[in-house]
């Protein structure tokens, strides 16, 4: 993909010296409210005798505005009030104020105008209805169009779909234009690890054991971040933006300053880290081993609780639900949810004929007494609904209801799930999309008087250029 920078247009006008000299005068009656300098010009009947008189000497700061309006007689300076006043003859030429009489005209400095940024509103097509959600799953069988080998990672931030594979290609994709976007060709290795940061800032892990830092603006990649001696297994974005998490092949679990762009610390770990999630508050993070998880507080770093299936079985992958719940699938065919507090099992979700490959979350609007969600907010009886969504090895794809899976029962296991859908196909990751409008998108038209947000983001402190590399050292801290 084309990695050139276009240049950036700035909705102010500057205005240079020379524009600013070129401008008009203003007219002899007209009067500013706020004049920076105070300078005045005899008439042109005293000009003859001022030649002798021609220096300028500076206002005092102090005076302010207080005698814009007097006007300067005779050859001699005056002074009032702090204030020295001396006669000019310069007669229009550039660099003093012109005057046709004897009051004063004086030039305000150029004030920059700033124009508010419009907002941009939603406008909904006529006869348009809103999809509930998207899922977006990778298959071995590299059903994503422009890749050669099978997809290993998902991401979805914002609009934008990005995927990973063994041909060491990152794919972009524009899932409201429904087009390819072109290739990330940063690694030099299968792209194992994917996450967005919101819809600007995006992080990949690679066989390489490099991670770097894109901005989706125009993909340049602002930094390559190394410390991993082996493939990068996952990559965990702290809710704030400022930090991240990252696990390996190599037994450690590395903290990374998102706004310097280099490693803050590493700590060995006793096995291999599979997986590393935060939960949504940023209090704390999960690290999965083979056969169980460790939950970790944030302040201390300590692992404070461990959860292992009582079945010994395979942990394949993990994703929270709110901070009270950790949802686990695991190489049984089940799926299980913890409570982070207590440790305890809340459900098993069995429906999967294979093992479990990925999860992922979505909240939607719920309207069961409707076929469409179009006008849903607002509406009486709409409620937004948690959905989980799980893929495994068979090519299934099921969708649950979080709220019935986390409600209290006699009976933990759970067979029943809203959605299913079979791909005949081998799938190996899923990144799950809010539902847009269908036909061709939403309207983005301009609304007056309303200003944008402003879209910047802490990530964009990220120090060094495109493609340099962190010269962090490592620490090791048993």
């Amino acid at each position: 993909m084309d990695k050139q920078k276009k240049p950036l247009k700035s909705a102010l006008k500057k205005t240079t010296p020379a524009a600013a000299a070129a401008a008009p005068a203003p007219s002899t009656a007209q009067k500013r409210k706020h004049t920076p300098t105070v300078s005045t010009k005899p008439s042109a009947a005293n000009n003859s005798n001022n030649n002798n008189n021609n220096k300028r000497t500076k206002p005092d700061p102090s005076s302010n505005n207080k005698n814009k309006n007097k006007t300067a007689t005779g050859s001699k300076p005056t002074t009032k009030k702090g204030v020295t006043i001396k006669p000019n003859n310069n007669n229009g030429k550039k660099g003093g104020p012109v005057t046709g009489g004897a009051k004063k005209a004086t030039v305000a400095a150029p004030v920059k105008k700033v124009v508010a940024k419009p907002k941009k509103v939603e406008v909904v097509p006529e006869g348009a209805t809103l999809e509930d959600f998207r899922i977006v799953a990778g298959t071995y069988e590299n059903i994503l169009y422009a890749h050669i080998g099978c997809i290993k990672s998902l991401a979805i931030g914002g609009h934008f779909l990005a995927s990973g594979s063994t041909d060491e290609k990152i794919q972009l994709y524009d899932l409201k234009r429904r087009k390819e976007l072109g290739a990330l060709l940063q690694h030099q290795g299968t792209i194992t690890a994917l996450t967005f940061h919101t819809k600007t800032h995006m992080l990949s892990g690679s066989d390489d054991g490099k991670i770097c830092v894109w901005r989706t603006k125009d993909w340049e990649c602002l930094k390559i971040m190394k410390g991993h001696q082996a493939s990068v297994h996952s990559i965990a974005i702290h809710p704030s933006g400022k930090i991240a998490l990252s696990v390996s092949v190599d037994h450690s679990v590395r903290v990374w300053n998102l706004l310097l762009g280099k490693q803050a610390s590493m700590t060995r770990l006793q096995g291999e880290g599979l997986k590393v999630c935060w939960n949504p508050s940023g209090t704390g993070y999960s690290i999965m081993f083979d056969q169980e998880v460790g939950i970790y507080d944030m302040a201390t770093a300590k692992c404070i609780r461990t959860i292992k299936p009582a079945k010994k079985t395979r942990l394949n992958t993990m994703i929270y639900y709110k901070d009270d719940y950790l949802i686990v699938g695991c190489e049984d065919k089940m799926i299980r949810i913890y409570n982070t507090a207590t440790g305890a099992l809340v459900k098993t979700l069995v429906g999967h004929g294979n093992r479990i490959k990925d999860l992922d979350l979505v909240t939607v609007p719920y309207t069961p007494e409707e076929t469409s969600n179009k006008d849903f907010v607002g509406r009486s009886g709409t409620k937004m609904c948690d959905l989980l969504t799980s893929v495994s090895s068979e090519g299934k794809i099921l969708v649950w209801n979080l709220e019935d899976a986390v409600a209290p029962a006699e009976d933990l296991m759970m067979k029943t799930f809203i959605g299913e859908h079979k791909t005949d196909m081998r799938v190996t990751c899923v990144s799950v999309q809010k539902g847009i409008w269908k036909n061709n998108g939403v309207q983005d038209v301009v609304a007056d008087g309303e200003e944008e947000e402003d879209s910047e983001d802490e990530m964009d402190g990220v120090a060094g250029g495109a493609g340099e590399d962190s010269d962090e050292e490592e620490e090791d801290s048993e």
